[in-house]
């Protein structure tokens, strides 16, 4: 059994982080150069970048609030988009 903690982000982790990040990048975050925002990382299946989501965190919004938004869409789908935005800064 593996055991669940809160990260400093807030979200919900097991033990293994680093593979609950792989599983998560894989299972929702897709980046295809031409097609998607112009290659920016997204959620799959729609124009939501990973970026935005954590925008909005950092202004105030929670995921709670983004998922209301987005019915469709679990919210292990934005906690893998912050992650990834987390890990992965923009530049410049």
């Amino acid at each position: 059994m593996t055991r669940r903690t809160k990260g400093t982000t807030g979200l919900a982790r097991s033990e293994n982080r680093a593979w609950d990040d792989v599983y998560a990048r894989d299972a929702w975050i897709e980046s295809v150069p031409g097609i998607n925002k112009g290659g920016a990382p997204v959620i799959k299946g729609t124009r939501i970048t990973a970026h935005a989501v954590e925008a909005r965190l950092s202004h105030g919004d929670s995921l709670d609030e983004i998922a209301a938004e987005n019915p469709d869409l679990p919210c292990e789908a934005f906690e893998a988009a912050v992650l990834f935005a987390k890990a992965h800064p923009l530049r410049g």
